[in-house]
């Protein structure tokens, strides 16, 4: 704003609002107050929803999955157990509060094995697919740097990927927004 100087220069709301009402005349303090202030029950994570599509979860992967699977060559299961792993069995990411993170698995960590058998993701894939009609854990066998340790998940709800579903006889409102510009 001011040539040559490095000041961080701050703005107020009120600063907003005299800009947007400059670019379109409106009662921008309103409207930005009513949704920066609210706390209500209705938020707009159903947004999807009232686009004409709903999320589901199945336990076949996407196409993008299947796609990301074979280049990365580990398992991402961050919707049912809660990590993704790579091909060499190093925990890469664990979901706060999710079935991994509750039995104290953590990012770093490596998988040597899943329920006695040297850890592929093939392997984990099917322990998690087998755990769904079984009482018993998931068992793994981990390492923390020169600690090798045993960890048991209690997860029973199989594989799950996200997806997007057209809902019937609403109309597709999500197709106009994606849409290339022409």
């Amino acid at each position: 704003m001011d040539n040559g100087s490095y000041v961080t220069r701050t703005y107020t709301f009120d600063d907003v609002v005299a800009a947007l009402n400059i670019v379109q005349p409106y009662d921008w303090a309103s409207f930005l107050r009513e949704r920066l202030d609210y706390t209500g029950t209705q938020l707009p994570e159903h947004g999807i929803e009232r686009s004409g599509w709903k999320l589901v979860f199945d336990d076949q992967p996407s196409e993008f999955d299947k796609s990301a699977a074979s280049f990365w060559k580990g398992a991402n299961l961050r919707y049912s157990l809660g990590l993704s792993v790579d091909k060499k069995g190093v925990v890469s990411y664990v979901k706060w509060d999710g079935p991994a993170f509750e039995a104290g698995l953590a990012p770093g960590l490596k998988l040597l094995a899943v329920n006695g058998t040297a850890y592929t993701a093939e392997i984990l894939n099917d322990a998690v697919t087998q755990a769904k009609s079984s009482r018993e854990p998931i068992e793994f066998l981990v390492q923390n740097d020169e600690s090798v340790s045993t960890v048991k998940i209690d997860y029973h709800g199989g594989l799950r990927y996200p997806h997007l579903v057209k809902e019937e006889g609403v109309p597709d409102r999500l197709a106009g927004i994606v849409a290339a510009r022409k």
